[in-house]
């Protein structure tokens, strides 16, 4: 194995198997029942400060919305938001998606979650939040595990049911009437896991700051969505309905079927079905839709195309006429086998990999946001790694660059 000095590299952010014990976690707790986990993480630190975050969500491109309990009830705004002291002292909360790509070193605290895959994680949120701050009595459609940072939260979870949805405000959905099987104020460095489903509810006892890890969990529709769209794309599932004799004739063939013009039969549904069936039964298929569908981040980073395309050929001696290697905010990069071969899918993007591309691959993974070249270069050993930084680089997703600010 070809070494990526990247893996080496110290994290802050690991967790206490004092506390935590991966391996009994995921056979008893994951997506079954929720687990507080005190000290999870020993001398927990910050990744980002409360007015860092507040600078983070001003910026383009960033999700981010203020919450508000008042005494009429709730409010929420979305940002960017540049003046806060209109919130008052207590009772608001700032949330910001997606921390981990426009913030780098907030990706730290993603790594001590590999126990589970990366292609499984959807974003890093946190949340800055004054006394009596909170989003209210809510479920989620994916697991989660929030890490409790400096300040103090209470946390109530319930057990799973048909809650009544009351929406306070068009863009914040509530649930009312759980009871709380957990019931406990989370200090710095504590985690607690919330599967899907889990009804939840936070509210700030000290001003606080929450990291909360999502996992990405599409469903039925977006699954279907992501077949169709390759399908369409890629001119494939061309397979076309037709009409059987059972649904224009009579069962023995001899006279037309007694049916109205306008009318649909099951059969017709039925057929519907087996053209469907036959698409999602092509297993080569399925695996390149999900490949593809886990590679793409769903917000799309900007990509930064070259004004000239990179060729494999030449790539290292781009490589050595800049100093650093810029990684595009939101990359998201995966492996899979395919057709006997391993390849690496990079938002949407395939490329066959050897050994010397798969370890290139590996440095690029675990990338945050920039590498000096001279720590590329040596990757650059075979036609398959050079095909591949070319190739990122073509698509605007990595960038040469002698700009220190660029990364």
């Amino acid at each position: 194995m070809i070494h990526n000095p990247f893996q080496d590299s110290p994290s802050d952010y690991i967790l206490n198997h004092h506390a935590f014990n991966a391996v009994a976690f995921l056979r008893d707790y994951w997506q079954q029942k929720p687990l507080l986990i005190k000290q999870a993480f020993v001398g927990f630190a910050d990744p980002i400060s409360a007015d860092e975050l507040a600078g983070l969500s001003l910026e383009p491109g960033v999700d981010s919305r203020v919450v508000q309990k008042t005494a009429t009830g709730w409010d929420l705004q979305h940002g960017p938001i540049e003046d806060f002291s209109a919130f008052g002292d207590t009772g608001w909360s700032l949330l910001v998606q997606a921390v981990n790509e426009h913030y780098p070193p907030a990706q730290e605290l993603l790594r001590a979650f590999r126990f589970l895959p990366d292609w499984r994680v959807d974003d890093l949120m946190v949340s800055y939040s004054t006394v009596g701050g909170g989003v209210g009595a809510h479920l989620d459609q994916y697991d989660v595990f929030i890490i409790q940072g400096s300040g103090s939260r209470r946390w109530q979870v319930g057990e799973p049911g048909d809650y009544k949805t009351i929406c306070p405000h068009p863009d914040l959905k509530q649930i009312t009437g759980f009871t709380p099987i957990i019931d406990e104020v989370l200090e710095p460095g504590d985690m607690l896991y919330i599967p899907a489903g889990f009804p939840h509810a936070g509210e700030t006892i000290a001003e606080a700051l929450n990291f909360s890890v999502g996992f990405r969990a599409p469903s039925q529709a977006e699954l279907i969505s992501a077949l169709a769209d390759y399908a369409l794309d890629q001119d494939a599932l061309q397979q076309r309905f037709h009409d059987r004799s059972e649904i224009l004739l009579n069962q023995d063939g001899t006279e037309l079927a007694d049916r109205e013009p306008w009318h649909l039969p099951q059969q017709a549904t039925q057929y519907c079905r087996e053209l469907m069936q036959s698409a999602l039964n092509d297993d080569a298929l399925l695996h390149k839709v999900c490949a593809e569908l886990f590679s793409k981040n769903p917000r799309p980073p900007l990509p930064d195309y070259p004004s000239e395309p990179f060729t494999a050929g030449a790539v290292v001696y781009s490589c050595k006429r800049y100093e650093l290697l810029v990684k595009a905010v939101g990359v998201r990069m995966i492996t899979t086998h395919h057709e006997g071969n391993l390849y690496a899918v990079i938002q949407g993007n395939w490329f066959r990999l050897d050994e010397h591309a798969e370890a290139l691959f590996g440095v690029l993974c675990d990338m945050t946001d920039y590498a000096e070249t001279v720590e590329i270069i040596e990757y650059l050993s075979s036609s398959f790694a050079c095909e591949l930084l070319a190739g990122m680089l073509n698509e605007g997703l990595f960038m040469l660059t002698n700009d220190e600010d660029a990364g």
